[in-house]
């Protein structure tokens, strides 16, 4: 891992692990995904790609990516606090919300509750979408 990095997460508390990432709260309402290995760097790839690329309507709905680098060895994006609501009003919104990808050529994969919150507003935003996949238009 790089040193600069290394000097990043350094003292900061890990909030999640997954299984080609390691995830650590920067504390000032920022989180860095640090890729474990190569399919890490892959997902964090995808979520730059697809937040950058995903049209305004449903942008809205993906955690907030504020930077990457080195490869996409690290990716920095808003936090979100506010856990997912496992009730029947909020899955019926995603559900809703995952037909809305769909029709954008963006195949959600992996929306459990682990990768959701809500914002502050109560919609649904996902902090994790680096297993979704991208369709090509025709």
């Amino acid at each position: 891992m790089k040193k600069k990095i290394k000097k990043m997460i350094k003292g900061k508390k890990i909030i999640g692990i997954g299984k080609w990432r390691v995830v650590h709260d920067l504390g000032n309402r920022h989180v860095i995904k640090v890729a474990k290995s190569k399919n890490g760097r892959s997902s964090n790839k995808k979520e730059v790609i697809i937040y950058k690329s995903a049209p305004s309507r449903i942008k809205k709905y993906l955690g907030k990516v504020i930077t990457h680098g080195f490869g996409y060895r690290f990716l920095i994006m808003k936090k979100y606090k506010r856990k997912f609501p496992r009730s029947k009003k909020y899955k019926r919104k995603l559900f809703a919300l995952e037909s809305r990808f769909i029709r954008k050529g963006i195949i959600p994969r992996d929306l459990n509750s682990n990768n959701l919150r809500l914002k502050n507003n109560g919609r649904i935003v996902i902090i994790d979408y680096g297993n979704f996949k991208k369709h090509r238009k025709k």
